[in-house]
């Protein structure tokens, strides 16, 4: 089994990620090099590159008089990343369903379940990304995947405050049933059209948030 090491670079650009997936560091926040090459006691080599990385990832935008800030995601943005996951997503399920099996189905079936017994946000999203992610696994176009979840990491820190949202209604749980309906009727093209539709619904719930919220100008 081969051991993949991960560089200082992307060792912090991961913890980085986190901080800004959990809450620690929001919108707006900067990235003060000096601050956290202390905090994390590495040079600002790696820092930089790590924050670069973040850059490409659309998480972190880079100005020239105030450094490195976290990215705040206006509602255009958002549509346009749902947008592309939709059409990303619905044919990844679409290329998936030539090949998952029934081990897979019945493993979507109880995290679908899972999702449905909990009422914690954090644990919400890891049931909801799992039970994506099993149904495209199959997928044989792992640049398809890979796209998948570079946009899905650039809004993941926004879904636990979706998910809070809906919390208390049935929508996302009515829409994964139609998914896995579709999956379990061996039917791809049923499976794209409800994927497609819940993504896009997810992006409209997510849109409203963002509309709904004050954000003080920063710059």
């Amino acid at each position: 089994m081969s051991i993949v090491s991960l560089s200082t670079a992307d060792m912090l650009a991961q913890e980085l990620r986190r901080l800004i997936n959990n809450g620690s560091l929001q919108d707006g926040d900067r990235l003060v090099e000096r601050d956290l090459a202390s905090r994390f006691s590495v040079s600002r080599i790696p820092l930089r590159e790590a924050i670069q990385q973040l850059q490409r990832e659309g998480l972190v935008e880079v100005y020239r008089n105030r450094g490195a800030v976290v990215k705040t995601l206006s509602v255009t943005d958002v549509d346009e990343i749902y947008q592309l996951r939709a059409l990303m997503e619905g044919e990844a399920i679409f290329q998936s369903m030539q090949y998952i099996d029934s081990e897979t189905i019945i493993r979507a079936e109880l995290v679908h379940k899972l999702l449905g017994c909990t009422s914690d946000p954090v644990q919400q999203g890891l049931y909801n990304r799992e039970f994506h992610e099993l149904l495209y696994r199959k997928c044989k176009n792992q640049r398809l995947l890979k796209m998948i979840n570079e946009l899905q990491q650039q809004i993941e820190r926004y879904e636990i405050f979706q998910l809070r949202l809906v919390s208390d209604t049935l929508k996302f749980q009515v829409e994964h049933e139609h998914i896995l309906s579709a999956c379990q009727q061996n039917d791809p093209a049923g499976a794209r059209e409800y994927t497609v539709k819940h993504i896009l619904s997810a992006g409209l719930t997510l849109q409203s948030y963002i509309l709904g919220r004050e954000i003080p100008a920063t710059y």
